[in-house]
């Protein structure tokens, strides 16, 4: 019995040192950890502006109020429904009515204009509370919309997209005294994603496609210039679109990629020397495979590799394919990452690559037509922009750096790049081939006359879960490199869907390519070296100043005014970026430690 009350004891005073440790950690985590405390509700923070490579302001918070209504504390409903029908733009007789009709706090209307807060504040109403807190507003509407995402009314609550995949980052504060959180500098360019998103949408509607999606990448650094999806949606009344437009179809979307892999077959074949040069496989616009008949748009009679891509022959690719044995095609497929997400963000989509074990005689061949094998939007241009880059796998990436409030650099982002072994021959001659199919075969309508653009078109036709392949349902799809001699650029363009006489990617995918590049050839022509800006960490300048007197920051840059600001009375805040233009109170005014010291940042005037 003593030894069944000693096992007790022990129990019992184990799990108590348990509560015990737990009640530690909540108390350190709640008031001793830094961190934590800045991201308390009693610490307002704004959240940090993202920008384009240039600069452009993409999303920013700015001050804003509410109104909360305390019906317990407001003795005349009907004169406080008067005072704030005209400032809020409420019937005075609803205002009543819901003062009248609820019982405990509740917030009357957000987001409101400060203008209108201070009007509110300055009535002294009993049981009408004004707070500050900030909005979530997109400059720029509906630009790279799927990308960016949005946040909820609580400018700290994200809710799709980059908004949501770096949180945390965007409402880190750097210090305990600043209030702003870091800034996001994407390698988006909005010029860039503006022409793409008009090329983009005029083609989405005139092909009453069901989505529309575009990506324009830099082959060199796996750095995303510019990505689209259609339909789309405003940020600024997200809650007004579709669910379905807030989707960024370009990690999302998943599709069979069609004659767009034959790219990837050529490349193979090349570079394991699988072919010999010149060689030649007959099309009789049809090939059996066991029960199956796939068959060619025409009879396109005895082609070389090149002519196979140019006139995108399916029986020339699937007996040319038949020189590679099971375990080397495979692993192609997996050295391309087929099947795997890219690492660009936690939402997006896996596609589908079958494992090797579950391959059969016909596997491959149905692989190399596009069918069988699944992929998103960015797994196929990341994949296709080493085939043109002498083999470099890299990430593709959407965020170069953050910074924090004051300007000062707190990570870089760095291309991860990996090695998949492609011989210089082998991408030469896949790149001259899909020159000519540009030139001269089904990319036609992707053709520049005096811009070399290489690429492939893709046309697959859409299969439902147990209903096989169905008539109608295509997708079409252009995935081209420019300039075609030394490519610095790759590009996609797919509609899922389309529903005008025309279905086929060089029907309705490859002019959307070319007027895009035509349309930016003077932005990727320049060089890019002034976008380019060192952020230095100069040493912070010290200033003599008197705790008591509002001195003159006019010309300080930020991180010069936070040196001055944290030896004054008072409390202050900062809006824009740059160096101080404006300042309240005005210099020689005299400060208390309730004074609310304002300063706004822009350029410096001459």
């Amino acid at each position: 019995m003593s030894d069944y009350k000693l096992r007790l004891k022990f129990i019992f005073f184990f799990i108590l040192s348990l509560f015990g440790i737990l009640f530690v950690r909540v108390v350190y985590l709640t008031y001793f950890n830094q961190n934590i405390i800045n991201l308390k509700g009693s610490k307002t923070i704004q959240r940090g502006t993202i920008f384009d490579r240039r600069g452009i302001e993409l999303a920013i918070s700015r001050e804003s109020g509410t109104v909360g209504i305390d019906p317990s504390n407001i003795y005349d409903p009907e004169l406080t429904g008067q005072e704030l029908s005209s400032i809020l733009e409420i019937p005075a007789a609803k205002l009543q009515q819901s003062i009248q009709e609820k019982q405990n706090y509740f917030l009357l209307k957000r987001e409101i204009d400060l203008i209108k807060a201070e009007k509110i504040r300055a009535l002294s109403l009993p049981g009408v509370r004004v707070e500050k807190e900030y909005k979530r507003i997109y400059p720029q509407g509906a630009l790279a919309s799927s990308l960016i995402g949005f946040t909820g009314f609580d400018d700290d609550k994200a809710l799709s997209g980059l908004e949501t995949l770096y949180n945390l980052e965007l409402i880190t504060t750097t210090d305990a005294d600043s209030v702003k959180g870091n800034n996001l500098h994407l390698t988006i360019d909005s010029i860039i994603q503006y022409r793409l998103e008009k090329s983009l949408q005029k083609a989405f509607l005139e092909t009453k496609s069901k989505r529309g999606i575009g990506i324009i990448m830099d082959v060199e650094s796996g750095k995303i210039l510019a990505m689209a999806s259609f339909p789309n949606f405003d940020p600024n009344h997200f809650q007004d679109f579709p669910v379905e437009s807030h989707s960024n179809w370009g990690i999302r979307h998943v599709f069979e990629p069609g004659s767009t892999m034959k790219i990837f077959i050529a490349l193979m074949l090349l570079n394991e020397g699988a072919i010999l040069p010149g060689e030649r496989f007959h099309c009789p616009g049809f090939i059996e495979i066991g029960k199956t008949v796939i068959r060619c748009t025409d009879n396109h009679g005895h082609l070389n590799l090149d002519e196979i891509l140019q006139y995108s022959c399916n029986v020339g690719i699937i007996k040319a394919a038949s020189k590679v044995n099971e375990t080397t095609f495979s692993r192609y497929m997996d050295q391309f990452k087929f099947g795997q997400r890219t690492n660009f963000s936690l939402h997006e989509a896996k596609g589908y690559l079958p494992p090797i074990s579950k391959w059969n005689k016909s596997t491959p061949y149905f692989l190399s037509i596009g069918q069988g094998v699944s992929v998103t939007p960015i797994q196929l241009i990341t994949a296709a922009s080493a085939v043109v880059n002498g083999g470099i796998l890299f990430e593709p990436s959407v965020v170069s750096k953050i910074t924090n409030s004051y300007g000062e650099l707190v990570h870089e982002f760095h291309p991860k790049q990996e090695l998949i072994g492609i011989k210089k021959g082998a991408a030469d001659k896949t790149l001259l081939a899909m020159g000519k199919a540009v030139s001269q075969g089904t990319g036609k309508k992707a053709y520049l006359e005096n811009y070399f653009i290489a690429g492939k078109t893709g046309t697959a036709q859409k299969a439902k879960a147990g209903l096989g392949y169905q008539e109608g349902l295509f997708t079409a799809s252009f995935l081209g490199f420019f300039p075609a001699d030394k490519p610095k650029y790759a590009g996609l363009i797919v509609f899922d869907e389309p529903g005008g006489e025309s279905h086929t990617g060089g029907g309705i995918a490859a002019p959307v390519f070319r007027e895009v590049v035509e349309s930016i050839i003077p932005i990727v022509e320049r060089s890019e070296k002034a976008l380019v800006v060192e952020l230095n960490h100069l040493p912070i300048k010290e200033f003599r100043v008197d705790p008591n007197i509002m001195p003159n920051l006019s010309g300080f840059t930020a991180t010069e005014s936070i040196s001055v600001l944290k030896k004054l009375k008072g409390t202050y805040s900062m809006e824009g970026s740059g160096y101080v233009n404006e300042q309240d109170p005005p210099p020689g005014t005299r400060l208390t430690f309730e004074s609310n010291i304002r300063l706004k940042l822009g350029s410096q005037s001459n």
